[in-house]
């Protein structure tokens, strides 16, 4: 008879066990989801909220290379110009300035919707544009390189006013496009050879690209007077 109860009691706690252990597998799942449900909706309402920042103030794109989103501030030269394109319907001339370190190229790249517009400037992260009498956009990029024009006519030499300069053909002509520095030219008459200071003085040509124009420069440099500023330069 005690063995017989011994037994039940046995039974009836293995069974206690079981439904303990299967309402505790049970809760921590329901804790679980719910935890998931909670960090999903967090993270939903913090995109929204960062998308809604975003939007208020920013022009805003998807950039497609990289799949990240893209924007730029209302206040920057791109972002005015993307603005402005947002709320035109017809036709844009889109016009292509490269500016090298010496010299600059103008082309016109033709005739764009908005839309395309943007694209372009989307794809073309690097550059600067403006929107210009409502139909015209010129948009910018900075190249480091000499133009073609630059490399075939330009030269460095001294102008009237004893200045570095760069000019547009044979220094004789005059045609100066950029201004360094004031020379000291008694530096330049004892640091250089007669050679190189007829060179100078006749124009000496910029080089095949940027590390030859801004080597020339530099060296040239050297025998800048103290003050350095441009004497009666034209810039």
């Amino acid at each position: 008879m005690l063995g017989n109860r011994i037994r039940h009691w046995k039974k009836r706690l293995k069974r206690n066990k079981r439904l303990a252990w299967s309402l505790g597998i049970w809760a921590a799942a329901v804790l679980t989801a719910a935890a998931g449900l909670a960090a999903v909706k967090a993270s939903i309402e913090r995109a929204e909220r960062s998308a809604g920042a975003l939007t208020g103030d920013k022009a805003v794109w998807l950039d497609e290379r990289s799949s990240l989103l893209s924007f730029e501030g209302p206040d920057s030269e791109r972002g005015r110009a993307i603005s402005a394109l947002a709320g035109i319907e017809g036709k844009v001339e889109v016009v292509l300035r490269r500016m090298y370190v010496c010299g600059e190229e103008i082309r016109r790249l033709g005739s764009f919707s908005s839309s395309e517009a943007m694209d372009l400037l989307k794809t073309h992260r690097e550059w600067t544009a403006t929107l210009q009498d409502a139909d015209r956009l010129v948009m910018r990029e900075s190249v480091d390189d000499l133009s073609a024009s630059c490399k075939a006519s330009a030269r460095i030499g001294l102008d009237r006013g004893g200045n570095l300069s760069l000019f547009d053909g044979p220094v004789k002509k005059d045609k100066v496009i950029r201004t360094f520095f004031h020379m000291d030219v008694k530096a330049l008459e004892s640091g250089l050879s007669p050679e190189e200071l007829r060179k100078l003085r006749e124009g000496m040509p910029v080089g095949e690209g940027a590390d030859d124009y801004h080597r020339v420069v530099s060296r040239l440099g050297a025998y800048a007077d103290a003050s350095g500023a441009p004497a009666n330069a034209a810039e």
